[in-house]
């Protein structure tokens, strides 16, 4: 995969994570979501991503989840 090709790739994996997060959060705000609901989705997405643990940018996601979910309240 070229530099190019990789800086692509993990963009988008950026901007995807920022508009999920961007979209719990409007959810949230407009009442359509509680605490625990947002929890609940957080993680589910901390357990898909355990599945790649193995490589390096699957262990970055999870401890960027982890991260997420540590600064939520608890519902």
């Amino acid at each position: 995969m070229s530099e190019s090709a990789r800086a692509k790739a993990i963009g988008m994996g950026i901007a995807g994570g920022a508009l999920a997060a961007a979209l719990i959060d409007h959810l949230k705000a407009k009442g359509l979501l509680d605490e625990n609901e947002v929890r609940s989705i957080m993680e589910d997405a901390l357990y898909r991503a355990a599945m790649y643990t193995g490589t390096f940018e699957g262990h970055e996601a999870g401890l960027i989840i982890g991260d997420m979910l540590k600064l939520r309240p608890t519902g």
